[in-house]
C-alpha cells in the first residue's frame, strides 16, 4: 500500500507497544494502522500452509479479527507480527481439522494438490477417493528414508511446530523447513509415479 504501511524493524517494537496500549485503552481506530504492515506476511504464511485454497483470505480475516478482539492479552514478550502469525497458524490448524477428521487424509490431499502432477492432463484429486489417497500416502511415507519419514510424521501427522520438530531431531529451524519441503516433494513424486503405474492407467510418454 502506501509508504506509511512499510515495516521498520528499528522503530516497530516501541511504536507497536505504544499503539497497542492506546488501542486497548479505547483508540480502536488505530488497529488498522497497527496491523497494516503485517497483513502481507500473514497472508503469505496462510497461502504457504494451505495453497491457493479459496478459504485462505477468510483465514487471514479471522486471524486479524482474533488479534483485534484479544489484543488486551498481548504481553509484549514477542513482536506483534510474531503474535499475529501464531494466531494465523492456529486458525490454519483449526481449518484443517474442520476439512477432514484424519491428519493423514489432510496431508494426502495437500500432497496431491500442492505439487505438480507428473501427468498434467489428469487431476489426482479428481481420480482418487479420499480413503484410497490415504492408503497411497501411507505407503509412500513408509518408503521414505528415515530422516524424511520422521519429519513428515512429526510435522504433518503429529502437528508439531517447526521449533518442536527441530528440538526433537536436533536440527535448526531452517534445516527442518528444508527437510520437510524435500520430504513432501518426495512423497508427491512417489504418489505421482505410483499413479501412472496402476492398472488401467496410461504410462507417461
Amino acid at each position: 500500500m502506501m509508504a506509511s504501511c512499510e515495516y521498520r524493524p528499528d522503530l516497530a517494537r516501541s511504536e507497536e507497544a505504544r499503539m497497542i496500549r492506546k488501542i486497548v485503552a479505547g483508540r480502536q481506530d488505530l488497529f488498522n494502522e497497527l496491523i497494516a504492515p503485517h497483513l502481507r506476511p500473514l497472508s503469505n504464511m496462510v497461502h504457504a500452509s494451505i495453497g491457493a485454497h479459496p478459504d485462505a483470505e477468510d483465514i487471514v480475516q479471522q486471524a486479524s479479527l482474533k488479534a483485534f478482539t484479544h489484543l488486551a492479552q498481548f504481553r509484549f514478550e514477542a513482536s506483534f507480527r510474531t503474535w499475529l502469525i501464531r494466531i494465523g497458524l492456529n486458525e490454519v490448524r483449526q481449518w484443517r481439522r474442520k476439512q477432514v477428521s484424519s491428519p493423514l487424509t489432510s496431508f494426502a490431499l495437500t500432497a496431491l494438490t500442492e505439487f505438480s502432477a507428473v501427468d498434467p492432463a489428469h487431476s489426482p484429486l479428481s481420480e482418487c477417493e479420499r480413503n484410497e489417497a490415504v492408503g497411497h500416502v501411507r505407503a509412500a511415507v513408509a518408503r521414505l528414508p528415515e530422516k524424511y519419514r520422521l519429519v513428515i510424521l512429526l510435522r504433518d501427522l503429529e502437528d508439531l511446530s517447526i521449533s518442536e520438530v527441530a528440538g526433537k531431531l536436533g536440527l535448526t529451524i531452517p534445516g527442518v523447513k528444508t527437510r520437510h519441503l524435500r520430504a513432501r516433494r518426495k512423497v508427491a513424486w512417489l504418489l505421482a509415479r505410483e499413479r501412472t503405474s496402476r492398472p488401467g492407467r496410461s504410462a507417461l510418454r
